[in-house]
């Protein structure tokens, strides 16, 4: 079937699910109590109900987040079966819609999806992982969002709205929540006037837990305060004023071992991970165990048997993982109504202390010091003319980021150095709606960006050789090794790491430890070693990037609607979005180029039975092209790097149903299911291995091309795979029954969530191919008839799925295996009060 005939096909399909509500009449004799409660959204940068933006979005608000355990932004893939957020190690969130996205990201890689809390653009994903406080609702847009959020909005855009002060109101709200793992969460809020026509909100929250890993690890301590003012300065003029500061720490998410990666002549099996070049060796059952964690006796036992490449040394301890960061925004809202029409100004600047210390999957530490500093200002007006709703805008945004960031694998370490890595963007955009009538609008937007980025950084590359006597093993070749030799010890800096070698070891007139510049070349490093051991080199590699990258683009969006019935609405639109270019620290692969999507939705969302009924359902076909994918690799002179580049190119197409059922006065039934083929259609790079004999660890094809001096260039061909997060069915189902108990409300929600099986590593490693799993989770809560106080107990993950997140592989730790777990079964019971 050609594409014109399935496009058509689609569109009868949607206009099939409206035409059955033109039998409803406007005038109803009869609306029942219990119909759809429509949610306000303002994603659009207007007001309006959900079920009549046209556009594909699911909104979440509060109660329903408190009912789903939705803390913070990790929780958001319980929400939208769209949705897939990961821990990209420490504090780094990683967001995926309908497959895309990065796995990796850092101070100079941006992510595909917009993240905005109050209005306002977050440019680093690792300043999204604060508790949840306060908040009104959360909107999740799918798909890119070209002309009214811009770049790096390619995947979509995730809004988080807070509450606002309201007017001539005392009102105060406190909970209390418990549970399993020592989990221990609190908030309260209170409004209240400060004079005529000035309110004042303030709110505050902490979320904290012991660690859901046998180690302690994925705990969590976590701290967020905020205070507004609110003032109508007349009819015309409120302003608005934000203030924010909130911590996260804790150890942050810790890996499991599942196994490593082994040469066949090591053994060969008939495990179904295997692929050629490797066998699958899996790690003992306590250790790979679901909520294990990398620090348990058997865990450390285990990791000590693994040796380490280039240099072949024996592992040593991890560094305790941890997260220290600290965030503080101001943020300004300035609304004027004027007799051509409405204007928002937004003025914002925010702040990032980012301290963190993680080891996934298998270093020995990495490190981030960083600190972030971003200013925006958006403004906006709207008006009417005639038949014609407008949208004028401008936009500025101007990041920073400077720090230390170090990854330490034992035998190799990328010590980096970011003077400033810098952002500037410049926005104007317009958006029209043209009513043709009382039923059809047509819709119009564009958008023109301008982006600079500058970088000054370094890397320095720790690298351990040794020179041996050669010495023949039974059955193997003649191999040369580093065992027995030290490793180089984890720091953040060059001069760090070098303090914590002992002086005797380093050669005589080598630099002193803190006293100037080190001079890169090679040194000469504990002559100490074994007998056999005839010289052991450390190599300090520099790779340096000041370099300046501009780059304009124009992104539009064409849409019509049509109001079929009264509460009956037919979309149509295609919306085109990008995620800027960049730079690495890796010699060879210094930039990258920005990426695109292009997005065709059709789209119907209908209430039928007089809100009884609601049914909403999306086509859409995405054409992703130019994907940026960023990787840990070796760079053109063989030193580690994590690499980003344009790599591949997907085609991603599908459906979606939403359905809320009204059975009865007492009785709901909600679900969302969607169906996903997500298609590379090419998607190939290239890596560097340090011998010619030894292949990529990848489930790819892969092809050696070129022998050079420092090992063997393979081309990796990943074209025709799935991609990543994208499991063909994945759904919501939920229940709530409503009841009543004395003075009391009770309401019970069954909530069951489906995810298909979906690749969720970068290597497409048979081992990080996911089962399909089914989680379950449910609540009873009761609330008195004036609303003042509730009381919930729940369960999460009742059947205790150990539910894979992300797994992956560091090929220089003897091609180990980690996996990280979203939380096992968690139980407790919340208690809130609130006044009026």
């Amino acid at each position: 079937m050609t594409t014109h005939n399935k496009n058509a096909c689609y569109l009868a399909v949607l206009a099939a699910l409206s035409q059955s509500a033109w039998a409803q009449t406007d005038e109803q004799t009869t609306t029942p109590e219990y119909g759809f409660e429509k949610i306000e959204v303002t994603a659009q940068r207007k007001s309006e109900s959900i079920q009549d933006a046209a556009l594909p979005i699911d909104a979440i608000t509060q109660n329903e987040l408190s009912r789903d355990g939705v803390s913070n932004v990790m929780g958001l893939s319980k929400v939208s079966p769209s949705l897939s957020v990961v821990s990209g190690g420490g504090s780094n969130a990683v967001y995926f819609v309908r497959g895309v996205g990065n796995f990796a990201v850092n101070a100079y890689t941006d992510p595909a999806l917009a993240f905005n809390v109050d209005g306002i653009y977050i440019g680093r994903p690792s300043a999204t992982t604060a508790s949840f406080l306060d908040l009104e609702r959360v909107e999740v847009l799918k798909g890119p969002q070209g002309t009214l959020y811009g770049r790096n909005a390619t995947a979509g855009a995730i809004n988080i709205i807070p509450q606002k002060p309201v007017l001539d109101e005392y009102s105060a709200s406190l909970s209390l929540a418990v549970g399993n793992y020592g989990t221990l969460e609190t908030s309260a809020a209170v409004n209240f006037p400060i004079a005529d026509n000035w309110a004042a909100r303030v709110a505050g929250a902490t979320l904290s837990n012991d660690g859901y890993n046998d180690d302690g690890t994925a705990s969590t301590d976590d701290a967020a305060l905020r205070a507004q003012i609110f003032g109508e300065i007349s009819d015309d003029l409120t302003v608005r004023v934000s203030v924010d500061y909130s911590t996260t720490q804790g150890t942050g998410s810790a890996p499991t071992y599942l196994g490593t990666y082994g040469f066949p002549f090591a053994g060969v099996s008939d495990n179904p991970n295997n692929i050629p070049g490797y066998n699958f060796n899996p790690a003992p059952e306590n250790v790979s165990a679901p909520f294990t964690g990398p620090y348990t006796d058997a865990a450390r036992d285990y990791f000590a048997t693994l040796s380490t490449t280039p240099g072949f040394t024996s592992t040593t301890p991890q560094r305790p993982s941890y997260i220290d960061n600290e965030y503080i925004g101001v943020t300004g809202e300035i609304n004027l109504t004027t007799a051509l029409g409405d204007l928002v100004i937004l003025p914002a600047y925010r702040e990032a202390d980012i301290d963190l210390v993680f080891v996934s999957p298998g270093f020995q530490a990495a490190e981030n010091n960083e600190h972030h500093e971003q200013f925006s200002l958006e403004s906006r007006f709207s008006f009417t003319a005639g038949n014609t709703d407008w949208i004028f805008g401008a936009y500025y945004f101007d990041e920073t980021v400077s720090g230390a960031l170090s990854f330490n694998q034992y035998s190799l370490q990328s010590t980096q150095t970011i003077e400033a890595s810098e952002s500037t963007s410049t926005a104007l955009f317009a958006r029209a709606t043209y009513h043709l009538n009382d039923d059809l609008r047509l819709v119009g937007g564009i958008r023109w960006s301008d982006d600079e980025k500058s970088m000054d950084g370094v890397a320095n590359v720790f690298l351990n050789v040794c020179i041996r006597e050669m010495e023949v093993y039974p059955g193997g070749p003649v191999i040369p090794n580093c065992d027995g030799a030290p490793v180089i010890p984890a720091g953040l800096t060059i001069e760090e790491t070098l303090a914590q070698i002992d002086p005797s070891d380093l050669p005589a007139g080598a630099p002193g430890i803190g006293t100037g510049p080190v001079p890169f070349g090679q040194l000469p490093l504990f002559p100490g070693a074994p007998d056999n051991l005839r010289a052991n080199l450390l190599f300090i590699n520099p790779t340096t990037v000041q370099r300046t990258r501009n780059e304009s683009e124009v992104t539009y969006r064409i849409a019509a609607e049509y109001d079929a019935a009264k509460d009956s609405l037919l979309y149509a639109s295609v919306e085109t979005g990008y995620r800027s270019g960049g730079f690495t620290l890796s010699t060879g692969k210094e930039e990258f180029e920005p990426e695109f999507l292009n997005a065709y939705t059709l789209g119907s969302k209908n209430l039928f039975l007089n809100g009884v009924l609601k049914l909403n359902a999306e086509l859409f076909y995405w054409d992703y092209e130019d994907q940026q994918a960023s990787h840990l690799g070796l760079d053109a002179n063989g030193n580690s790097a994590l690499v980003t580049e344009n790599i591949g190119e997907s085609s991603i197409k599908g459906a979606e149903l939403d359905i809320w059922y009204a059975a009865s006065a007492d009785l709901t039934v909600r679900g969302t299911m969607q169906y996903l083929n997500n298609k590379i259609e090419q998607y190939s790079y290239q890596q560097l291995t340090p011998d010619p004999d030894v292949r990529v660890v990848t489930g790819c094809a892969q092809e050696l091309v070129e022998t050079t001096e420092n090992g063997g260039i393979w081309d990796v061909d990943c074209s025709g795979k799935e991609g990543r997060n994208s499991p063909k069915l994945s759904g919501n189902l939920g229940v709530d029954y409503h009841f009543e108990l004395g003075d009391w409300i009770g309401t019970y929600s069954l909530d069951a969530r489906y995810r298909g099986d979906r690749w969720i590593g970068f290597d497409y490693l048979p081992v990080q191919r996911a089962e399909a799993v089914t989680t379950v989770d449910t609540a009873l809560q009761f609330e008195t008839m004036d609303g003042d106080w509730q009381v919930m107990a729940y369960a999460r993950n009742v059947t205790n799925e150990g539910i894979q997140s992300i797994t992956q592989t560091i090929g220089l730790v003897d091609n180990v295996i980690s996996t990280v777990y979203e939380p096992p079964r968690t139980v407790g019971i919340r208690v809130s009060y609130n006044y009026f």
